[in-house]
């Protein structure tokens, strides 16, 4: 992946946003203006007929005088006269705005129009400017925030509550962007929550095993002779088995979360027949009755991460579920439903029983799982497109279902 301020000598060299929506405005501008006069001066050059006559002659005083006096007869000598600079000003501009033909008007026409088409030009790229620096004044908040959510994880913050945009104003592109952006760092915080509960609960259950071994032993080196070596191997294998199922289940919690695997045609009814004839001396030994209506389906996926999809969702209700009651299994069409009568479990607890290694308070009691059954469905579910909902019965227990 290529990290930000690497590439090309021109890459790193564009222009920012805000330069490139000003030239874009300006040069729009400069067309649009440009366009504009070249029509006009067109116009006014091909399409009117001007019939313009120049009248050039001596001025005339016309007011009344008492004593009319002989005009002297012209000269050929030229009568220094005294320069003056008022005079001078008004001679040039009569001369240059002065329109003796054709010619002249439209010289002035685009003398003026050149004039007012420069100013506002430079006008127009300047409040380009400001309007591209306004545009993309939310973007620069959108960095801000990414940036602070960056640092917010590390040393700074351990979360990102106070990372969130919560743009104001009208609900248009940018505000979208930040919605998004804000859903974005809410789910990021959820997950970020979750991997720290995951990093602690997966610690816990993996010391807990080796702190109980660790004990059986140093007893049984400080005391060799009171040692009952067969009771010690046997709650040795059942420390190491339980540490085995946490790390196999760890194991396909990561396959599952990976999405890789080789896909194809699965019997989804076969699989829950295996699983519920490996689950029956389990459920003879609780006094359970598993009650199954099972039709043929077949779905697209991975073959071992669906037999552990199966597998955990009858053995997760087998082992919570209440002694001598019942096990429903459920297949229809493409719907998987697994229920089974229990405690009486609230919404709240419901919604985070796909969390791994959370248990329930009334879930722990001579359940002996390792907290990553529901989990394991659920990245199951997830890494086949399939729709996972768990709901609570009224009379107790739960139904899962798996809707692929």
């Amino acid at each position: 992946m290529r990290r930000p301020g690497t590439g090309t000598y021109w890459q790193r060299r564009r222009l920012s946003a805000r330069a490139r929506l000003t030239l874009t405005f300006t040069g729009l501008l400069f067309v649009v203006g440009a366009a504009i006069v070249t029509s006009v001066v067109v116009v006014m050059r091909y399409l009117p007929r001007y019939a313009i006559t120049a009248v050039v002659g001596p001025a005339v005083d016309m007011r009344p005088s008492e004593v009319t006096a002989p005009t002297p007869a012209p000269t050929s000598e030229r009568v220094p006269v005294a320069p003056d600079a008022t005079g001078l000003t008004d001679t040039l501009i009569s001369d240059s705005l002065t329109i003796n033909g054709e010619g002249d008007l439209l010289r002035v026409l685009l003398t003026t129009s050149l004039v007012v088409f420069v100013v506002v030009l430079a006008l127009g790229a300047w409040l380009s400017w400001l309007l591209a620096g306004r545009l993309l004044r939310p973007l620069d908040h959108l960095a801000d925030a990414a940036r602070e959510a960056e640092l917010g994880q590390t040393s700074r913050r351990p979360t990102l509550d106070h990372d969130r945009l919560a743009l104001a104003g009208p609900h248009d592109e940018f505000h979208r962007l930040a919605n998004a952006f804000d859903d974005m760092l809410e789910r990021l915080d959820g997950s970020y929550r979750a991997q720290q509960r995951f990093a602690a609960n997966a610690s816990h259950e993996l010391r807990t095993p080796l702190a109980t071994t660790q004990a059986m032993l140093d007893v049984a080196l400080a005391e060799p002779q009171s040692v009952d070596l067969e009771r010690l191997g046997t709650r040795l294998r059942e420390t190491n088995t339980r540490s085995l199922r946490t790390v196999e289940a760890l194991l396909t919690l990561a396959d599952a979360t990976a999405g890789q695997g080789d896909d194809r045609p699965v019997d989804l009814r076969e699989l829950v027949v295996d699983a519920l004839a490996r689950a029956e001396p389990t459920a003879a030994a609780a006094g359970t009755t598993l009650v199954d209506d099972l039709e043929p389906a077949v779905v697209e996926g991975d073959p071992e991460l669906l037999a552990a999809l199966v597998t955990n969702l009858v053995d997760n209700a087998l082992r919570h579920g209440r002694p001598g009651g019942r096990v429903e299994v459920v297949l229809r069409g493409r719907l998987l439903s697994v229920a089974n009568d229990g405690d009486v479990l609230e919404p709240d607890e419901v919604a985070r029983l796909t969390e791994a290694f959370h248990r329930g308070a009334r879930r722990v009691h001579g359940a002996g799982g390792h907290g990553l059954g529901l989990a394991i469905v659920q990245a199951v579910a997830d890494r086949h497109g399939a729709r996972l909902e768990l709901v609570p019965r009224r009379a107790g227990g739960l139904r899962v279902d798996v809707e692929f």
